[in-house]
């Protein structure tokens, strides 16, 4: 009787049945590598749970263009999903993750006039 190998595809539809490395940082704040070696319904489990996340990330970005009026493109991840948020919440992102208050034009001439009573304040 012959014993054939079965080959594991995983989530990616590559087959790959390598050992998982697990990045610890141990008490002398040092990082040790080990290598960890799933059995298959791990993998598979994984591989299930990685599909329903995705599942789910799809259905509520396509609601979020449907239903909420976001300019989110095709293959819109979570960070374009925040930063779509915090510009409605009247936050601004710029390209490099910095995020700061907008400052609306009403705003800013409440600003200026409360400026200008200062300083002429301080003046007289």
């Amino acid at each position: 009787m012959e014993m054939v190998q079965k080959e594991v595809v995983n989530c990616s539809g590559k087959s790959k049945r390598g050992p998982w490395l697990v990045h610890r940082i141990n008490k002398d704040g040092r990082v040790v590598t080990r290598h960890r070696f799933p059995s298959d319904q791990e993998r598979q489990r994984n591989c299930e749970r990685e599909r329903n996340r995705r599942s789910m990330a799809r259905k509520i970005f396509s609601g979020l263009r449907a239903y909420g009026n976001y300019k989110l493109s095709k293959n819109a991840d979570t960070i374009d999903l925040l930063k779509a948020l915090c510009e409605e919440a009247g936050w601004h992102v710029e390209q490099d993750g910095t995020v700061y208050k907008k400052v609306s034009s009403e705003m800013a001439q409440k600003e200026d006039n409360i400026d200008l009573k200062l300083s002429l304040s301080l003046a007289s």
